[in-house]
């Protein structure tokens, strides 16, 4: 019974003497401490990912750039679906969801924190027509999935832009 109670406060000890801390999504750099986003659709599902990821990595966002903002420049943000291949029927059977992203960093002075980058990130899947229910299901998760690496792979080219100030 004493065990029962003493066992979380022993799991807490253990943890606090290993060093175990809650770890921030990315490390940014300092230059990186202030941030605007800029991106043609700011309702997108990467501007609000990154709108949510960029504070649980330190970073205060602002709505405009000014001084001491560096600015998050989206220039191209595209999913598209290709047929990868059809069948016998001359229906598409297997698809390819691709998306890619171009974006770069400035400083408030705009000179370029991190050159303009290319993301592209992609995932295949088939087409079942006896299972066409699914198929959407699978497609919005594919989609969704894509939109959290993008955003996952965003801050850690950010994260890498921050080593090269130490």
């Amino acid at each position: 019974m004493i065990l029962h109670r003493l066992l979380p406060f022993l799991f807490a000890a253990v943890l606090a003497g290993c060093g175990f801390h809650l770890r921030k999504e990315a490390s940014l750099p300092a230059s990186m401490q202030r941030v605007h986003i800029e991106i043609a659709d700011g309702s997108s599902e990467l501007a609000r990912g990154l709108a949510k990821a960029l504070p649980r990595s330190g970073a205060q966002l602002v709505a405009q750039a000014g001084s001491g903002v560096a600015t998050l420049k989206i220039s191209t943000n595209a999913l598209n679906t290709e047929v990868l291949s059809v069948g016998g029927n001359a229906r598409a059977t297997e698809y390819a969801m691709r998306y890619r992203v171009e974006f770069e960093v400035n400083d408030a002075a705009g000179t370029a924190l991190l050159p303009k980058q290319t993301i592209e990130l992609s995932r295949d899947f088939t087409f079942d027509a006896s299972q066409a229910l699914g198929v959407s299901a699978e497609t919005d998760l594919l989609r969704e999935e894509l939109q959290r690496d993008m955003v996952a792979t965003i801050l850690r080219r950010l994260q890498v832009l921050g080593h090269g100030e130490h």
